[in-house]
């Protein structure tokens, strides 16, 4: 009887192991990609009402960035000759605000009258609206579920 609940308590955890492997965390983020010069809606304040947001995992890959996916959002507000231009959008580099903190946009002033602010984030959806998991926490619920599940078969299987 003892070989034979090992037998089956070994083939659950070499199940759920691979079941484990086939799973894949994702990491992608939802934004929302627009223009102001295109669409007045864009331009600040936001007015989301005409703009779909988009899966930054389903952007194209980019040809002068092979390989690299967007995991951010970005706001690119500018200035050029007194008028304001909003872009939304993915963003493929960067990192998100300044040291981290997603409240504060790296700023540059150019020549001729040119204002950029740049505002990037990765904490929710739409930052540019649901919590995710981080990668650790997000592996705690199954092994913690594969423990417990190991536990009731031990305790309560008569063999």
């Amino acid at each position: 009887m003892a070989r034979m609940r090992n037998i089956v308590i070994r083939n659950v955890l070499i199940s759920s192991c691979l079941l484990l492997l086939m799973l894949e965390y994702g990491n992608c983020i939802k934004c929302w990609v627009c223009r102001s010069d295109s669409d007045p809606k864009c331009a600040d304040p936001f007015d989301n009402s005409t703009v779909p947001i988009t899966d930054c995992e389903q952007e194209p890959y980019l040809d002068h960035l092979p390989g690299i996916k967007p995991k951010m959002c970005r706001k690119i507000r500018q200035k050029v000759n007194g008028q304001w231009r909003y872009f939304r959008s993915c963003a493929y580099l960067g990192e998100p605000g300044i040291a981290g903190d997603e409240r504060f946009c790296l700023m540059r002033t150019g020549t001729y009258n040119i204002f950029m602010e740049y505002c990037t984030c990765n904490s929710k959806d739409g930052c540019n609206s649901a919590v995710s998991l981080s990668g650790s926490f997000a592996l705690f619920f199954p092994l913690a579920a594969l423990l417990i599940f190991k536990n009731i078969i031990v305790k309560f299987w008569p063999f």
